[in-house]
């Protein structure tokens, strides 16, 4: 009879042991966060993080999803697409997440996208601006402006300005910068920019000032340089050395320049558009950046932690919507989001694109800090 009893109490002790994870797994809506974390680009990843991080935590501090608390679990890509999709099959099969926030960089989040759409499977990336993320894939959603839309807004805004004639600089063999340089070009046309020369250079050359010198006898008033912070940290302190004497104009790939600039008064006549301003006036934003402030004890100076932030707000409250788990549930409730975000009004349209933010115009100061100079709207 002793013996019966202890095989029945370790029987259920076994069972309470199952069952007790699967009733904390049940209390818990798990988010899969895919991203690079380390190497080179880690710092677009880490504010990416930073903002989702926040997001969620004041989220289950007000009680949570459907009455659960939401788990995020993260996985680095390295900037490696076969990362990316390596973590996503974990992130499925053994975490069990209901959706994915990421990736940060084009080239991994196409490579996510590509596995994701075969899966119907619920993705939004807060900072992937290639058009093509989203192609052909009614799962994937993005909480940033795309490469086309960036183009197009500094070519309005340099005719706004009064700007009349411009040159480019750019890398005709990557698809970031000839993005921008084709709705650049398009729109400056449109606008009466009239563009005085087009000189082409690769990412990562060290000397810039051939190229430079021949845009130098052109006379323009501006320069548009569609390059990431390195490159173009490179080209302004060169274009300095010749005396081109011109205002200066690039993409969102500008907005880490200050940290790779010794001569911060080079910056002053840099100008560029970007997700987000830490001066915008939308009380989301307000808001946003004195909670950010609090958190992590300085200000959102990368965009994509607000884009971060939006796309955890779009994801958690699509579920909300939901009332579900379920992940075509969920890819509907997305694909109807109206909200007010930080950086500003989300709609998607068939694309899979907000339709309705804009892009802030920004500057520096000869400190290095930040300047809101205006937007533009799509």
């Amino acid at each position: 009879m002793k013996n019966r009893l202890i095989v029945v109490l370790l029987a259920l002790v076994m069972a309470l042991s199952l069952v007790a994870p699967a009733a904390m797994a049940a209390d818990t809506i798990k988010i899969g966060g895919i991203g690079v974390l380390t190497g080179d680009y880690s710092k677009y990843g880490l504010a990416v993080k930073e903002g989702v991080d926040l997001y969620i935590k004041q989220v289950n501090a007000a009680g949570g999803v459907l009455g659960k608390q939401v788990e995020i679990i993260w996985e680095d890509t390295q900037a490696e697409p076969a990362y990316a999709i390596n973590a996503y099959n974990k992130l499925i099969d053994q975490d069990e997440v209901v959706a994915i926030l990421g990736a940060v960089l084009s080239g991994e989040t196409k490579a996510l996208a590509e596995v994701t759409a075969e899966d119907g499977f619920p993705q939004i990336t807060p900072s992937a601006t290639d058009y093509d993320v989203t192609t052909d894939r009614p799962n994937v959603f993005r909480t940033c402006f795309l490469d086309p839309f960036q183009g197009s807004a500094i070519a309005s805004y340099m005719a706004q300005t009064n700007i009349k004639s411009a040159a480019v600089l750019y890398d005709n063999a990557t698809p970031y910068s000839l993005g921008l340089y084709e709705a650049f070009k398009a729109t400056a046309e449109e606008k009466g920019v009239k563009i005085v020369a087009t000189e082409s250079a690769a990412y990562g050359e060290k000397d810039y000032k051939t190229q430079l010198t021949t845009i130098k006898n052109t006379s323009p008033d501006a320069l548009f340089l569609p390059y990431y912070g390195a490159d173009l940290a490179m080209i302004l302190a060169q274009a300095k050395e010749i005396g081109l004497d011109a205002s200066f104009y690039g993409g969102d790939g500008a907005s880490d320049i200050v940290e790779l600039v010794t001569d911060k008064n080079l910056l002053t006549k840099l100008v560029y558009p970007d997700h987000f301003a830490v001066e915008s006036e939308n009380e989301k934003a307000r808001e946003f950046v004195e909670a950010y402030k609090q958190e992590y004890a300085k200000l959102p100076t990368i965009s994509f932690a607000a884009t971060g932030y939006d796309a955890a707000m779009v994801l958690l409250s699509a579920i909300e919507a939901a009332g579900s788990t379920d992940k075509q549930a969920i890819v509907n409730a997305i694909k109807a989001t109206d909200l007010v975000t930080v950086s500003g009004r989300i709609i998607f349209d068939e694309h899979n694109d907000p339709t309705s933010k804009p892009a802030y115009v920004l500057t520096f100061d000869a400190t290095g800090e930040k300047k809101l100079l205006g937007q533009v709207d799509p």
